[in-house]
């Protein structure tokens, strides 16, 4: 074994090295939902793919609807005057002027930006793209179409939810339409998805959407105060399933190789997780996670994080 490989598995051993992925209700095809939260650049789509049962859920991302805003003004189908006609009033008039300066920008060839030009490495397209998503409700749209014609709660469809989670109402929000329709609180799950903060900026610079440095730090500070209030005091109402935390740290992640050494894609072999409560159970006890919690947070998170954490 060459030195790296002896130095994960050093790290694991301290820890605790998980050879399943992390399932929900023993893989129940309908009726489970998942808030994966994290930071962005935290590596949530990887997670997701590698270290949990995902499967068998529809995964709900708000970057996909901004592509799919894009690819509808491609097609001639949306304009930005007509999402502004109808839902500008609910743009802040601060927000506004980040709204004007993009779409009254000349083009090198001529003419105005457009929405489906966008350039999703320029941090205020970014930010200008993420406005008008919410202007327009379709995150709750996009739910409710979702979830239309679904009465029978035994086929309810297993939904992810991909997160920020930097503000606590992106989860409450959500699970009271849950709750209406016919969602059980035992089958609402957490799963925080934490990066070291250095590897998350790098991995938002090699994204082909890139978020603005001062957003990318505010999701990961929501992120962590958000989860962590929830299982230090209390999980909202209509969340009563597992809560996992992931540490999504390249050195931590063991991939099933080949004889000849090459990683193998697909499922991780292992990785660092941390189980903080069973579903319909109690929170486990604090001595089990809490200053592992902390310890991971306090390496991983910017500093300014833990200063509030108790």
């Amino acid at each position: 074994m060459n030195l790296i490989k002896n130095l994960i598995i050093e790290v694991i051993n301290e820890e605790q090295l998980d050879e399943k992925l992390i399932t929900y209700n023993n893989r129940k095809p309908y009726g489970q939902v998942v808030f994966l939260a994290g930071g962005a650049g935290s590596g949530k789509g990887f997670a997701g793919s590698h270290f949990l049962d995902s499967a068998g859920f529809k995964v709900r991302d708000v970057d996909e609807m901004k592509t799919n805003l894009q690819k509808l003004n491609r097609l001639g189908k949306i304009s930005v005057s007509d999402i502004l006609r109808k839902y500008g009033k609910k743009i802040s008039p601060k927000d506004m002027e980040i709204v004007n300066k993009v779409f009254n920008t000349e083009l090198p060839k001529g003419g105005k930006q457009t929405l489906r030009n966008l350039n999703l490495k320029n941090p205020d397209h970014v930010s200008v793209l993420h406005l008008l998503v919410d202007a327009m409700g379709l995150k709750d749209k996009s739910l409710m179409y979702l979830l239309n014609g679904k009465s029978n709660p035994d086929t309810l469809p297993n939904i992810m939810f991909d997160i920020t989670a930097k503000k606590l109402s992106s989860i409450t929000d959500v699970i009271s339409q849950l709750e209406n329709a016919g969602y059980k609180p035992e089958n609402v799950h957490l799963t925080w998805v934490l990066t070291n903060f250095v590897t998350a900026m790098k991995n938002n610079k090699s994204r082909s959407r890139m978020v603005p440095e001062d957003i990318l730090l505010r999701t990961h500070e929501g992120a962590a105060n958000t989860v962590w209030s929830l299982v230090t005091r209390a999980l909202p109402k209509g969340m009563n399933g597992r809560v996992d935390v992931i540490l999504n740290n390249p050195e931590h992640t063991v991939f099933y190789e080949k004889p000849d050494g090459e990683k193998v894609k697909g499922i991780a072999k292992g990785f660092l997780s941390l189980p903080v409560k069973k579903a319909g159970g109690a929170i486990l006890p604090e001595k089990v996670w809490k200053n592992k919690l902390f310890d991971w947070v306090k390496d991983n998170a910017p500093d300014v994080i833990t200063k509030n954490m108790k």
